[in-house]
């Protein structure tokens, strides 16, 4: 089992501008905020979706400063949250709203609270297991 240092602050401008421009396709770029107050292990599920407010479901391509399954990325806690991102599929033209939805064959899996679609398709939102 693979394990990763995850940095406290997310350095990933670069890589997600030289990812989106090789991306024939529209992308839908997820910060991802996760509270802890404890050192711990994170990874992320490829079976993770945005839930569209019609029930499409957008893949994701890429994640950055969290390990995909089986492997590990272990987070130093800054104010109490750890950070990653995410990046999606792009959302369909009438989306207004949609979640993160992990689907996994145990418990904790990561969800968040609906985020209402904004016209950069870049958001923030905070998950929770």
């Amino acid at each position: 089992m693979s394990r990763i240092l995850a940095t406290p602050q997310i350095e990933i401008d670069k890589a997600i501008k030289e990812m989106i421009q090789q991306q024939p396709e529209r992308c839908t770029i997820v910060h991802c905020r996760f509270f802890t107050k404890e050192l711990c292990g994170v990874r992320i599920w490829p079976n993770t979706f945005l839930t569209e407010d019609n029930g499409r479901k957008c893949k994701l391509i890429k994640a950055f400063n969290i390990s995909l399954m089986p492997g590990w990325t272990e987070h130093f806690v800054v104010n109490d949250f750890i950070r990653f991102t995410l990046v999606f599929e792009g959302l369909s033209k009438p989306c207004a709203f949609f979640h993160l939805q992990e689907e996994i064959p145990e418990a904790y899996a990561f969800y968040s609270k609906e985020i209402k679609r904004n016209t950069t398709d870049v958001y923030l939102t905070e998950v929770f297991c």
